[in-house]
């Protein structure tokens, strides 16, 4: 994870992971994305292209949050 501060707005890259239950993925999803919106931070997007360097059970999310003065 690195966290970048760009004015008043910070950015950080998270991969999401989950269990191998193709039934379940998108609750899983669901849950972990809720769970950031939690700690403050937005979903600016979601990278549904596989990359080799993230795995096959992992997505690179771009998390955003106003930077508290």
């Amino acid at each position: 994870m690195k966290v970048i501060a760009m004015g008043r707005v910070e950015y950080k890259v998270e991969q999401v992971h989950w269990k191998d239950e193709p039934e379940t993925r998108l609750a899983q999803l669901v849950e972990i994305l809720n769970g950031f919106a939690q700690e403050g931070w937005r979903v600016v997007s979601v990278d549904l292209m596989a990359h080799a360097e993230f795995g096959t059970k992992a997505l690179p999310v771009l998390l955003e949050r106003e930077v508290k003065l």
